[in-house]
């Protein structure tokens, strides 16, 4: 599961049940109520999976509230810095990840270092070196939760 699956309820059941009442009514038409049943069944599945794919995308760049609920447990939270502080780097790595995402985070990073470095951080008290693992972090989210398993480190 992705980890900024966190309020995409809503978006995944309702289109859940849309997609299990359109499944129903083709699968009744077609092939009377078996097929009503199995329609309903194939519907809703799709539907959810296409809900939560659709919630994921509308509001992963707002999506804050997760990163904010961890940030501390992170092995790269460093002591001193506050949510304040983080933030910006987890907002920044979503943002920019819209822009350069087709490319792995290794291969934007010096882009993005180079806009953390001129923008004064967005407000955040940390360089680039300290932020750069929550803005990967941020991507890495993202990679995960649009299934991108190319820009995925390999396993050690």
């Amino acid at each position: 599961m992705s980890i900024l699956k966190k309020d995409h309820v809503v978006g995944t059941s309702g289109a859940a049940l849309a997609g299990g009442a359109a499944g129903a009514a083709l699968g009744a038409a077609v092939a009377g109520p078996p097929g009503m049943a199995v329609g309903g069944i194939v519907g809703v599945a799709l539907g959810a999976t296409a809900g939560d794919r659709i919630a994921e995308a509308r509001d992963r760049r707002e999506n804050l509230g997760h990163f904010e609920q961890i940030y501390q447990s992170m092995p790269y939270y460093r002591a001193g810095y506050t949510w304040h502080d983080y933030a910006p780097a987890y907002r920044y790595g979503l943002e920019t990840y819209e822009q350069y995402g087709e490319q792995t985070f290794q291969g934007a990073e010096s882009i993005l270092q180079g806009a953390w470095e001129s923008n004064a951080h967005f407000g955040s008290r940390m360089a680039w070196l300290e932020a750069r693992p929550a803005v990967e972090h941020a991507w890495r989210s993202l990679d995960e939760a649009l299934g991108k398993s190319e820009h995925m480190p390999p396993p050690r």
